[in-house]
């Protein structure tokens, strides 16, 4: 498909918008589209005969107009079809430009050693079970893991590790005081339900520890990097992530958690219910939208922000990059999580970046949406090493 064939199908799924006829995956990918072009009013005043040309016949006041009326919906699961993320590649490469217009745009100069680029990640983890043995999980694991003293271990097709209590009365002490382990490596993700029914998405080059069943009056598990959670509510069972210093309490809520040790801060991002935050030396309850940003090391009190952009801390589960005033380093430390690269950090230029691009598209694909905002480029050696080339 090429450019003129992607920009009548975008025309097509704004018409389908409009009209109310598009799928919820349409419908967010449209929405999304207008929100980044809308954060700058005068964004179409600075847009070139090109750029105005891919823009033509986009009928931005209906969108807008949609949208105000449109109420609230739940984050769906984004780009299923890879139609919608071909064309969103056309479109976060415009967006990108678009939105850091600090430094002329320029043509792509995007190198590669040997014509070598690097796949995204995949569904992928090391599930370790209670007597220390490691299962691969990935498509061609075995649907049926284990089935024992009352409790089944499976694995669906779409990437999730499910725990099933099959009867209560056959569970052994053995599976009561169990633990397992499943870590995703860099390039990795996975998603588990657990057998209370939290549901927790890990995203790559993370670990969560828990018990093959809850038992006693709370329901702990132990967390590092990061990962969303949908707990099941149970007042009677207050639901504990741990990780590195600190303590997430809740009763049945939706929040992320990322606690990368590269980015020397864990960020808890509440989206839905109530959950309490502690780190031994001060503790903030947050309400939704609102984000507790604690050091690391946990040698300082938590801070609070409001008005949190919740997109933006959860795009990864939905599938994408979504960066609103990113820096680059921080784009390039989620680029060596989810590609499994190395990065030489050596020459990373101060520069922000705001935009969405799937995670779906190659290494190569990413490099040059960033490379056109400014005077930077980008080299793939070695096969997993990339090397920031100029812009200071």
């Amino acid at each position: 498909m090429n450019a003129f064939d992607h920009q009548k199908e975008l025309q097509k799924i704004i018409q389908r918008y409009l009209s109310g006829k598009a799928t919820a995956n349409e419908i967010l990918f449209v929405e999304k589209y207008y929100q980044y072009l809308s954060k700058d009013a005068n964004i179409l005043d600075q847009l070139d005969a090109d750029e105005m040309a891919k823009m033509a016949d986009i009928n931005f006041t209906a969108i807008k107009s949609k949208i105000d009326v449109t109420k609230k919906r739940k984050t769906v699961q984004l780009y299923k079809y890879s139609s919608a993320a071909a064309i969103l590649l056309i479109i976060a490469g415009i967006t990108f430009v678009f939105l850091n217009r600090n430094k002329p745009a320029r043509k792509s100069e995007f190198a590669t050693h040997k014509n070598l680029d690097v796949l995204p990640g995949t569904d992928k983890a090391i599930l370790t079970l209670a007597d220390g043995s490691k299962v691969v999980l990935d498509e061609h694991t075995a649907a049926n893991i284990s089935d024992r003293d009352g409790l089944r271990i499976s694995r669906t097709k779409n990437g999730q590790l499910v725990y099933t209590i099959l009867d209560k009365k056959d569970l052994k002490s053995a599976s009561v005081s169990a633990f397992n382990t499943i870590q995703t490596p860099k390039g990795g993700q996975y998603q588990v339900i657990l057998p209370d029914g939290t549901r927790v998405w890990l995203n790559a080059a993370s670990s969560l520890k828990y018990p093959e069943v809850f038992t006693g009056n709370e329901r702990r598990v132990e967390l590092t990097g990061e990962a969303y959670f949908e707990v099941a509510k149970n007042k009677a069972k207050p639901f504990h992530v741990k990780n590195h210093n600190q303590d997430v309490e809740v009763l049945g809520t939706h929040f992320n958690i990322n606690s990368y040790l590269d980015d020397n801060t864990i960020k808890t991002t509440l989206l839905e219910g109530s959950v309490r935050v502690n780190n031994g030396k001060s503790a903030r309850i947050l309400k939704p939208g609102e984000q507790a940003i604690a050091e690391a090391s946990g040698n300082n009190a938590i801070r609070l922000a409001t008005n949190v952009d919740t997109d933006d801390e959860t795009a990864w589960k939905n599938g994408l990059f979504q960066f609103n005033n990113a820096g680059l380093k921080s784009i390039l430390n989620q680029l060596e999580r989810w590609y499994d690269i190395r990065i030489d950090y050596s020459s990373v230029p101060n520069k922000k970046y705001n935009g969405m691009v799937p995670r779906k598209a190659k290494l190569s694909e990413v490099l040059k949406m960033l490379e056109k905002t400014g005077n930077i480029s980008f080299e793939i050696v070695e096969g997993k090493k990339l090397k920031v080339l100029s812009g200071k």
